[in-house]
């Protein structure tokens, strides 16, 4: 018998899965004084923003996402959530961001979370897919941050 997913469409808050509480601990070493920091394209895995709340207490969290019903969802977490279309980004969410993040995103949204970064002059910090990191060949100016279990690539501009 298959079992059921939770019917807010929110996996599993209890045990989340360790690497994104890994990216959570990676991110909170590289900026303990971040002022805010941007999660794009959160969907139903909020875990590393949950994580930075308890690691970061003093850091304004964002929570951005084009889908209106998962931003809701984060919203009954607790969690600074807005809908936003980062093809055609309110800059003004990203104002005074010290880092701009994605976990997994598509690749054909590499290049706008990286153009959004560049406008508010906010560091770049992409967690691809591995076949992802080969297609997009993260190439100068990004650069790899070398941790033991994650692949993750940084553009700096702040």
């Amino acid at each position: 018998m298959r079992r059921r997913g939770s019917s807010s469409g929110l996996q599993n808050l209890t045990k989340p899965p360790k690497y994104f509480l890994e990216i959570a601990e990676l991110i909170a070493n590289l900026y303990p004084d971040a002022e805010k920091i941007v999660e794009i394209g959160v969907g139903a895995a909020p875990w590393a923003l949950l994580k930075l709340r308890e690691l970061l207490p003093r850091t304004t969290l964002l929570a951005v996402d084009v889908d209106q019903s998962s931003i809701a969802r984060l919203r009954d977490l607790g969690l600074n959530a807005e809908v936003d279309d980062i093809l055609n980004p309110r800059i003004e969410l990203y104002q005074s961001s010290d880092l701009i993040y994605s976990i997994r995103p598509s690749i054909e949204l590499i290049n706008p979370i990286a153009e959004i970064a560049e406008r508010v002059e906010a560091d770049a910090l992409i967690f691809p897919l591995s076949e992802d990191s080969y297609l997009y060949e993260f190439k100068p100016p990004w650069s790899r941050v070398y941790h033991a279990s994650l692949l993750a690539f940084i553009l700096k501009h702040g």
